[in-house]
Parts: structure tokens; sequence; C-alpha cells
């Protein structure tokens, strides 16, 4: 069985492509050190993304395993997006268009091939949840949300492309909510990098009106910025940041989710919405604290709400303030400005 012989490759987060002529691929790799009770004490490899193909028994290997997508310390690597994992593959207008999370563990990447067997050409960034990489910014440290490893691929539905990935919740990186943002393409037919949005599958624009919840904020960071969930201790060393949680275990059908703890400059940011005629704000919050919430259209920018805030309590509660942002697609940001900590359950436009 391949994987199973000390000097095989690691066989992790693997996917299959069966291509039109009914030849069958295997994808696989990992690029960190392989845990020896993952390989059953056996000396894997993992120098990276790496083809079998197989025959339609989809059990035995025709050929292969070839190394596609080395790591960055391997030569002939993506620079600055080398491969790490999250192997997908998907056929785009005919060609062969490879998903991966890069060596970042934060973004998912693009590289397409004329043969499934490659070679394969490096496109760019499909999506980073700190929306790094995009507009020139490289660095973490202004990253919009918190950052950890995440998966997943792309599909068209109807005349649109989508990426879907996943994000990070309760401080680490093993809790995950999904995500989708719709892609563009560009002229030569790859993607461009989408921005992360709250509008998922909407299609664009939310309604400027209604009732929304917290947890479908894309911006969330605390008065000192955001972090990187992959570190040691990251529920110790983050005590004082937001992060996403709920209040009933995976499996309940009703929706928990929210924001926690929100302290004196944290940001929950939404994009976006169509605004018109809006004039109130409702949020619901509840912990112990005592200051304003302010809202505005960008992070930084002049408020157009102030929400006084003086709470103790366990209990959800409503506040409300007038709230006149000009009609338009507009983003919408509460930034927190006081002592103690909230809760930020959801939101309400009227």
């Amino acid at each position: 069985m391949w994987g199973t012989r000390s000097g095989e490759p690691f066989p992790f987060d693997p996917c299959i492509l069966t291509d039109e002529d009914g030849r069958v691929w295997l994808y696989s790799g990992f690029a960190t050190r392989v845990p020896a009770i993952a390989s059953g004490f056996r000396r894997l490899t993992n120098e990276g993304g790496v083809v079998l193909e197989l025959e339609p028994d989809m059990i035995t290997i025709r050929s292969g395993p070839t190394l596609l997508f080395p790591t960055k310390k391997q030569p002939g690597h993506f620079p600055d997006h080398a491969f790490f994992e999250a192997s997908s593959i998907r056929k785009v207008d005919g060609r062969y268009c490879f998903v991966y999370s890069s060596q970042h563990n934060h973004e998912l990447c693009w590289a397409m091939a004329d043969s499934p067997a490659g070679p394969f050409t490096f496109g760019g960034t499909l999506v980073d949840m700190g929306d790094l990489f995009l507009n020139g910014n490289t660095d973490e440290r202004k990253a919009v949300n918190y950052l950890g490893n995440t998966h997943g691929g792309i599909e068209k539905i109807g005349e649109d492309w989508y990426v879907f990935y996943h994000r990070q919740t309760n401080r680490h990186s093993y809790s995950r909510q999904g995500c989708a943002e719709r892609l563009t393409r560009t002229p030569e037919g790859g993607f461009r990098q989408a921005e992360v949005t709250s509008c998922g599958l909407n299609g664009g624009p939310l309604e400027g009106r209604g009732r929304y919840p917290a947890r479908i904020a894309c911006q969330l960071y605390s008065g000192q910025g955001s972090a990187r969930y992959d570190i040691r201790f990251p529920r110790l060393r983050l005590a004082g940041h937001p992060y996403f949680t709920q209040e009933t275990p995976d499996g309940e059908q009703t929706d928990t989710q929210y924001i926690a703890n929100l302290r004196n400059g944290a940001v929950a940011g939404f994009k976006y919405f169509r605004l018109a005629g809006l004039q109130t704000v409702e949020v619901e919050l509840r912990g112990r604290a005592t200051g304003e919430l302010l809202v505005a259209d960008t992070p930084d920018g002049a408020s157009a709400a102030v929400i006084p805030v003086r709470l103790h309590t366990r209990q959800w509660t409503t506040l409300r303030a007038t709230c006149p942002l000009p009609d338009g697609d507009s983003a919408l940001c509460f930034r927190y400005k006081g002592k103690g900590r909230l809760d930020f359950r959801a939101f309400t436009l009227a």
C-alpha cells in the first residue's frame, strides 16, 4: 500500500481528478515534519505535492508518485508561495487548475497546466483570510483578521466562480468556519485575488436592511491588531483579543455563534451592504463594559453612529442609535472604545 513504506511521500489532504478520457489522477502532499504516530513510525518523506496516476479501480497505481509542487526547502518551488498542503484540482476552460494552501498557512493559491501531470505555472493568490497580498500588503501585522491554516477549492456556480475556504474560531487552528468569496477572472483566463467579505454566496452586496449575525464579520482584530493562531498557547497569549465562538456544541440546530471579548480599540467589520435610506442601527450585546460602540464605513472613519454602552449582564441586550450613512454600497465597521469587554451577537439595520 502506497505511503506505508519508508522513503515514500506522506499521503495527506488527497484529492482525485477523473478526466474526460477516463484517466484517474491522485494529488496529495504535506510540507511539515511528518508526525511519527501519523506515519506508523515509518520514515516517510514530505518534499511537497505529488501526483499519481491510478487505474480505473482507484486502488492500483499506474505511475508515480511524481513531485509537482516542491516545498520552500526544495528547488523548483513557487517563490514566496511554495506548496504546504490542501491539494485540490479542477478543470477550468479545458486546463488544469491546482489549488493549494501555501507556506504562509493562511492563503489559498492557484497554478495552471495543460496536463494533469504538469508542469504547473504559478498563478497567484485566490484568497487570504487576512487580505494579505491584496493591493501589495504583505505585513502580517496589518492583517484584517486572525491568521491560521486554511483549506479549500474553487467551483463554478451559474456563470460565476467562487473560492471556498475556512478561517478559525475559538482562538486556535482546529475550530473552523467555512467561507466563500466570488472570484473575478483575468483576461488571460486566470483568477484575481478575492477580497474577504461578508457576502458569501450572495452574489453581491447584502441588503442594507434587516438583522445580520456578527459571525459574518470579515474583519476582526484587537486594538493592537490581529495575530496568528498557529502559535504556542494561543488562548493564553491572545487573552485580550476578540474571537468567534458559539454557545452550543457543533451539530445543534440553533445558530448561537457570536463575537466574544471585544475590548478597547477592537474592530468588527462587515463588507458590503447596499444601503438605501438607512436611519438606525441596533446591536445585540452583553458583558461588563462602559464606553461606546462607534459605527462607520471604515475602521478609522468618522462615526456615523455612537452607541453608548453601560452593561453589566450576561443577558443579550439591544442598544440602538441613529446611523445616517449615505445610500450606496458600503462597509460597516463597529469599533469599541471603553473599559471592560463585550460580546457581540447581531446587528439590525433599519
